[in-house]
């Protein structure tokens, strides 16, 4: 904390009025900007926040305003960054109208109440963003606007959705690895609604190709160890495979583990694809060929649309958008020898 260099106090917007020898409205409007204060004043105001170190205090600024203007947004977990790229671009928007971004994830605290929603509207967000399976949050009766990251296997009463095309994204991989060669395409799941609907794109469009889906780890959790797990599960079932399409990146970080515990080089035994284009897959040592669900324009995108229900303060139709994804090329693949 940052504290008055007089008393030890933290200081106050009457401590700053009482150095600067003017009104707290006055000090209020140096704060704001306004260009009806003097120079004079403007200065001497300035300079007393400077010696008081004060900082404002939004709080009091949102009470003034009946507004927090904050917004939360629940995720799975922090050890997977794949929500990394939508919360830059709802970042990007929410700055711009200087709302801030409060993060919670699944966690509970056996000695608070309720869940991440009953957390995060206790603080009086004035929307919520879901990047999250939302079956097991509290989210009946919301009155809030909400949004959802995703196609999920279950859905928040009222919220709008924006999504990357899982199919279309797949049709990139799978196309992607059969100009390279690869007809053994291997596809790595796990648990939840996107990783299903990139499953069932991956097996329908394998069959329009007259191609034989193979499919591990549908029981697995979405992340490294979960893709290691599957990987085994693959390796162990003996079917021949030249590739491997992870349903998210960390997915295939855990598979290129396994693949290298058994002697097997990526890109020059097997070749991977991943996910999400997170920040695992721009590693150095993996540099992993990826889909790139614009998740910054996902993020851009939604803020856009809760700032408009937050404004309009009414309830509103829910919306749908879809964002066509793109493939991102690395070192994790190569042509089938």
């Amino acid at each position: 904390m940052i504290q008055n260099e007089n008393n030890g106090k933290k200081a106050t917007i009457y401590d700053v009025a009482a150095a600067a020898g003017v009104s707290k409205s006055l000090v209020s409007l140096v704060l704001r900007g306004d260009a009806s204060v003097s120079d004079a004043r403007r200065e001497a105001v300035q300079a007393a926040i400077q010696k008081l170190n004060y900082r404002p205090s939004r709080n009091a600024q949102n009470l003034a305003s009946n507004k927090s203007k904050t917004v939360g947004v629940i995720i799975t977990e922090y050890e997977n960054l794949s929500y990394v790229s939508v919360l830059a671009g709802l970042r990007e928007i929410f700055d711009e109208v200087d709302y801030q971004v409060l993060i919670s994830d699944l966690h509970t605290n056996p000695n608070l109440h309720g869940d991440a929603v009953d957390t995060l509207v206790s603080m009086d967000v004035e929307a919520l963003v879901f990047i999250v399976e939302p079956a097991t949050l509290n989210t009946k009766g919301l009155t809030i606007p909400s949004i959802m990251i995703g196609e999920r296997e279950t859905s928040v009463q009222g919220a709008d959705v924006v999504f990357s095309d899982d199919r279309h994204g797949t049709d990139l991989v799978i196309e992607h690895l059969v100009k390279l060669g690869h007809k053994n395409i291997a596809h790595l799941s796990g648990l939840g609604g996107i990783a299903r609907n990139r499953r069932a794109s991956f097996v329908s469009l394998m069959k329009e190709r007259n191609l034989k889906p193979l499919v591990f780890g549908e029981s697995k959790e979405t992340n490294q160890l979960g893709g290691y797990l599957g990987a085994k599960e693959l390796l162990a079932s003996k079917q021949p495979f030249t590739a491997i399409y992870a349903a998210n990146d960390y997915i295939a970080a855990g598979a290129v583990s396994a693949l290298n515990e058994v002697g097997l080089r990526v890109p020059e035994d097997i070749s991977v694809v991943g996910y999400d284009n997170a920040p695992v897959s721009r590693e150095y040592a993996l540099r992993l060929t990826s889909v790139d669900d614009m998740g910054i324009e996902i993020g851009r995108k939604a803020a856009k649309l809760l700032l408009k229900h937050i404004e309009s303060g009414q309830p509103t139709k829910s919306k749908q958008i879809l964002i066509e994804p793109t493939l991102v090329v690395r070192k994790s693949t190569a042509r089938k020898k």
